[in-house]
């Protein structure tokens, strides 16, 4: 009896489209997919997938849509940070933090674009598990959603703070994951992964730090960067060899250039075809009895 083989997703924006590839070349190359863990962008293709949806219709959906225009998210960092000071400035001025009371209309453009993949499915209607981490925004806990409605926990997992106001679920104000878990291994082990293939879409720290700006950024970068390290070597010291880390060299593109597609994808295919031989081994030797390749669930 073969042993049940996890994905644990990572966060990263537009990075995060390296799923895509991973997903297609470990299924092209029968490798299954038992669980899924997914931070953020993760979530996103993890939840996509989990729900059944061709990921080669669903790249052509997201290139014939402007994401960023449809999530309300700038294409740079700057941008980015730019909204984050006015909508502070202005919540500062006219006491307006209006998500404790009633959810803001600009999360229902975000809800109708997950709709898209997921439609009204909730988590029990999935036929791979999926867990979904969020960060709570009042007390930083890390929040693994594993029931309700899949598009509004994909939508907590991936609401940027500063951007997308906290997501309200189950009672409490929820925001990006990869805050406090940006590479959910733990997650897929707690859904019962023997091997868990991680992706680890984070950038490389910028070597030229220039401006107040720039230090912003790049310290936000050095503690979401050493926080998965020491998750990482935590799960790695639990799993020993049957955690199999695939880095696609997405180091090129910014967290929301939400356009950029054929990059990622190409990058995550790649990394994953580098590690095939790897997975397949650790597949085979914890896998008593069965020598043979190993096939593919029918979905």
């Amino acid at each position: 009896m073969r042993p049940v083989i996890g994905l644990a997703l990572g966060g990263g924006g537009a990075r995060g489209y390296a799923h895509i590839g991973v997903i297609r070349t470990l299924s092209a190359h029968q490798i299954p997919i038992d669980v899924i863990a997914g931070t953020s962008m993760g979530a996103v293709i993890g939840g996509a997938y989990a729900c059944g949806v061709d990921l080669y219709k669903l790249e052509k959906i997201l290139k014939a849509l402007d994401v960023n225009k449809l999530l309300g998210i700038p294409d740079t960092t700057l941008r980015g940070l730019e909204s984050l000071a006015g909508k502070t400035a202005s919540e500062y001025l006219f006491k307006k933090a209006d998500w404790r009371t009633y959810e803001p209309e600009r999360l229902k453009q975000l809800y109708e674009f997950l709709k898209l993949f997921t439609g009204e499915r909730t988590f029990e209607d999935l036929s791979v598990p999926l867990s979904v981490i969020a960060c709570d925004i009042d007390t930083g806990e890390e929040v693994v959603l594993r029931s309700g409605r899949l598009y509004r926990a994909i939508a907590a997992s991936m609401s940027f703070p500063g951007i997308h106001p906290p997501i309200q679920y189950d009672g409490r104000f929820l925001v990006d994951g990869g805050l406090v878990n940006k590479i959910p291994v733990d997650a897929a082990v707690a859904l019962g992964a023997q091997i868990v293939i991680a992706v680890d879409v984070g950038a490389s720290l910028n070597p030229r730090v220039m401006t107040s700006l720039d230090v912003l950024v790049q310290s936000q970068a050095i503690t979401s960067r050493e926080l998965a390290r020491l998750k990482l070597e935590i799960m790695r010291s639990r799993l020993g060899e049957n955690l199999i880390v695939i880095r696609p060299a997405v180091d090129r593109i910014r967290m929301f250039q939400l356009r950029q597609l054929d990059l990622p994808i190409r990058e995550g295919e790649r990394a994953t075809l580098e590690k095939l031989d790897l997975i397949t081994t650790i597949i085979q030797k914890n896998s008593p009895g069965e020598p043979q390749p190993v096939v593919s669930p029918t979905a």
